[in-house]
């Protein structure tokens, strides 16, 4: 079992204020927990670099844990600053888990040549960015999950000496 993360970036005001959870969060929920993993946070925010950092951060350091996921916020618009924020906070790259995720959604999309998602690692928690077609979710969740999981059983299994 996994604990995880999970950061929507609302792609408007209307959005932001819904009460319900937006249908990508739902999907991303669900699916985890199917396969048994605990979503300890889940929360639907502006794509805002200075709130995204501070809540990236705690989900992190305080709650320690082991995937953050965000969706959405790493398209081409000027407010699309997920990257950013994760470049900023974690402590090394895994550019091959989200080359490998982008190959694979090119075959599905031609769009999604368009996400700049990054993942990375900081302390013990892996950290990757997803786009939020709502139609791509599942499919890469199908794709990456059980390498996102291995990377994360190394990451926690780390005995440097």
């Amino acid at each position: 079992m996994v604990r995880v993360g999970i950061l929507v970036m609302a792609r408007n005001k209307e959005e932001l204020m819904l009460k319900n959870e937006v249908h990508r969060l739902k999907i991303v929920k669900r699916y985890l927990e199917n396969e048994g993993h605990e979503i300890v946070t889940s929360k639907m925010m502006k794509s805002d670099q200075a709130n995204l950092e501070k809540e990236m951060k705690e989900m992190v350091d305080t709650h320690k844990l082991d995937l953050i996921l965000t969706i959405g916020g790493i398209g081409f618009r000027e407010t699309d600053v997920v990257p950013e924020v994760t470049k900023s906070i974690i402590h090394r790259d895994a550019n091959a888990l989200m080359q490998g995720i982008s190959c694979f959604c090119l075959q599905i999309s031609r769009k999604s040549i368009l996400n700049r998602g990054v993942a990375g690692i900081r302390n013990k928690t892996l950290i990757v960015n997803f786009p939020e077609d709502t139609k791509l979710l599942i499919f890469i969740l199908d794709f990456a999950l059980e390498t996102i999981l291995q990377g994360i059983r190394i990451i926690k299994s780390d005995k440097s000496f």
